[in-house]
């Protein structure tokens, strides 16, 4: 049964760096990144959120064409609370539903985040007050909110 990495954290907290470092061991593992669907999608001159929903859709079928094929994925976004989460996990479930689901969680501190988010160049800066608003929300998942959840797994710096 395919495995469904579900990260969770704030910008700059290392999600992306995690995901490549697992896919470098792994290479029968997918990686579907909502920021690179969004920067493939969107235009210099359009707003980040412009195509939200084109992006999502685009997230999630990916999603659910590599657990259909068997493949372990990652889904790389920041899923900051359980309604993100579902929201996910829902969408995928529309088509499939036989995977697990890991969630990995971001345990870093703001002024990581901040730092690391500072070293980022273009469209990949969040702006500061964001970083701190999303931080000052996360709420991590706990194992109730899927049954298929098998583990959650602890990053921190």
């Amino acid at each position: 049964m395919p495995i469904l990495y579900i990260l969770c954290g704030v910008p700059g907290c290392g999600k992306s760096t995690w995901a490549w470092n697992f896919i470098k061991n792994d290479e029968g593992t997918l990686w579907a990144s909502r920021d690179e669907i969004r920067y493939s999608i969107i235009k210099d001159n359009e707003d980040y959120f412009s195509h939200e929903k084109e992006v999502f859709r685009k997230f999630v079928g990916t999603i659910q064409a590599s657990l259909v094929d068997g493949s372990d994925t990652i889904a790389d976004a920041t899923h900051l609370n359980e309604f993100s989460r579902r929201k996910l996990t829902q969408s995928i479930d529309m088509f499939f539903t036989d995977y697990e689901i890991k969630y990995v969680v971001f345990n870093v501190d703001l002024n990581t985040c901040l730092k690391r988010n500072a070293q980022r160049e273009g469209r990949a800066v969040v702006p500061e007050n964001i970083v701190r608003n999303m931080y000052r929300d996360f709420r991590p998942p706990t194992l109730d909110e899927d049954e298929r959840a098998i583990n959650i797994i602890e990053v921190s710096d």
